[in-house]
C-alpha cells in the first residue's frame, strides 16, 4: 500500500467513526504573511576589550573606577617594579654613560687617537717634504744616496704609521659608536619594561568593570578591567543552527528587551558569524539598532525576531491544519499541497486548496 492510500484509508476510518460535524472548519483566505526567525538578544558595546598587563607583578595602583569615562593612552593601573627590574634599569644607565664617555668624553679613547694621528700626520708631511728635498738635489748629482735612501725609508714608515693609526681610528670609533648604540638600546628595552607597568587604555570608552584590586597579583593572562565604547552599541544575537542559513547580512530583526516590555525596536543585520559555537550550538549574529532606546546599558538581555521573508495578500492557512508537512483534510479526503512562507500561527499555501476549499482539523 503506497503512502497516499495509506492516509485515504485513515481517512475513510476517520470519517467512518467520528461525526463530522463536530470537527473545526476553515477556508483558507487572502492576507499578509511573514516569516520569523527567533535569536536570543543581548546589548553588547560596539568595540570593547578587556585590559590586561604585559608582564606579572603585583597591583601598586588603580587610577580609574568603574563606570569612568577613559581615553585612549590613559593610565588604568600600575604594576610594582621588581627590584630586579630596577636593578638591570640601573646598571644600563651606568652602561650608557660609560659607553658615552669612551665615544666621545674628555678622555675618551677616540680624541687621544685624534691627537696621535695629527701629530704623525704633520711628521708624515716633514718626511715627504724632506725626501722630496733630498730627491731634487740627487737628481742634480748633490749629497749621498745613503742620505736620500734614509730619507726615503723614514717617509715610509711615517705614511705607514699614519695608514695604520688611521685604520685603528676608524675601527675605534665604529666599536664605541657600536657600544653606545647598544647601551642605549638596553636602557630603552628596560625603560620600556618599566613603562610597560603603567596599563594604558586602548580606546576612548568606558570602564564597565574591574577585576582586580590593589595589592592583587595578575599576569598577563588575567583580566584587569572591561573597557567599550560609551555611547555606541549593537545587539548580539544567537540563532539555532537550523535556522542560520536563512538569514542575511541586511535583513531587519524586531527586538524586545526586558528593560522595555511594552516596546519594540528595529535593527539591521551587519555580521553573521561562519563558525558555530559548540557550547550552545548557536552562531553569533550582530545587528545595530535602527532605532533604539534613549538608554542603553551593557548586557540588557531580551530576544529578537529576524524577517527572512513577507508576502502580501497571499493565500495562508492556519499551520495546525496542516498534515505530515505537505497535506490538509478537505471534505473529499486528504489533498496534497505545497507550501510557502510560515508565520507562528499561519503557513502560505502555493498550491493544492483555494478560498472555496473547506478544510478540516485533523484532530481525532
Amino acid at each position: 500500500m503506497n503512502r497516499k492510500m495509506f492516509w485515504v484509508f485513515i481517512v475513510m476510518i476517520f470519517v467512518a467513526c467520528n461525526n463530522p460535524s463536530k470537527q473545526k472548519r476553515v477556508k483558507a483566505k487572502k492576507t499578509d504573511i511573514t516569516e520569523y526567525v527567533y535569536a536570543s538578544a543581548q546589548v553588547v558595546p560596539t568595540n570593547s576589550y578587556n585590559s590586561r598587563p604585559l608582564i606579572s607583578g603585583i597591583i601598586k595602583d588603580i587610577f580609574v573606577s568603574e563606570g569612568d569615562t577613559v581615553n585612549k593612552g590613559q593610565a588604568l593601573f600600575g604594576i610594582d617594579a621588581t627590584p630586579d627590574l630596577r636593578s638591570r634599569l640601573k646598571n644600563a644607565y651606568v652602561d650608557l654613560k660609560e659607553a658615552k664617555d669612551n665615544l666621545s668624553g674628555e678622555n675618551n679613547r677616540l680624541l687621544r687617537l685624534e691627537l696621535e694621528l695629527q701629530q704623525v700626520r704633520e711628521q708624515n708631511q716633514i718626511d715627504s717634504i724632506n725626501y722630496s728635498r733630498r730627491k731634487k738635489l740627487w737628481d742634480q748629482k748633490i749629497g749621498s744616496k745613503n742620505v736620500l735612501e734614509q730619507s726615503l725609508l723614514v717617509y715610509r714608515s711615517s705614511k705607514s704609521r699614519l695608514a695604520t693609526l688611521q685604520s685603528e681610528y676608524r675601527l675605534t670609533k665604529a666599536t664605541l659608536e657600536n657600544r653606545y648604540d647598544k647601551a642605549e638600546i638596553k636602557v630603552n628595552t628596560e625603560r620600556t619594561l618599566l613603562d610597560d607597568l603603567i596599563i594604558r587604555s586602548e580606546i576612548d570608552g568606558v570602564v564597565f568593570s574591574i577585576n582586580k584590586e590593589v595589592g592583587d597579583i595578575i599576569s598577563p593572562q588575567e583580566i584587569f578591567a572591561e573597557i567599550g565604547s560609551h555611547d555606541d552599541y549593537l545587539i548580539e544575537l544567537s540563532i539555532d543552527e537550523v535556522d542560520i542559513s536563512k538569514v542575511e547580512i541586511g535583513d531587519t530583526a524586531i527586538i524586545l528587551l526586558e528593560a522595555y516590555p511594552d516596546t519594540v525596536f528595529a535593527s539591521t543585520l551587519v555580521y553573521i558569524s561562519m563558525v558555530k559555537d559548540e557550547m550552545t550550538q548557536t552562531f553569533k549574529v550582530e545587528s545595530i539598532f535602527t532605532d533604539k532606546p534613549d538608554k542603553l546599558f551593557v548586557g540588557l538581555a531580551g530576544e529578537a525576531n529576524i524577517v527572512i521573508e513577507r508576502r502580501k495578500n497571499t493565500l495562508v492557512i492556519p499551520s495546525e491544519y496542516i498534515i505530515d508537512g505537505n497535506k490538509v483534510l478537505t471534505e473529499k479526503g486528504l489533498v496534497d499541497i505545497r507550501i510557502g512562507v510560515k508565520s507562528i500561527d499561519n503557513v502560505e499555501i502555493l498550491k493544492g486548496v483555494d478560498t472555496s476549499t473547506v478544510l478540516l482539523t485533523p484532530d481525532m
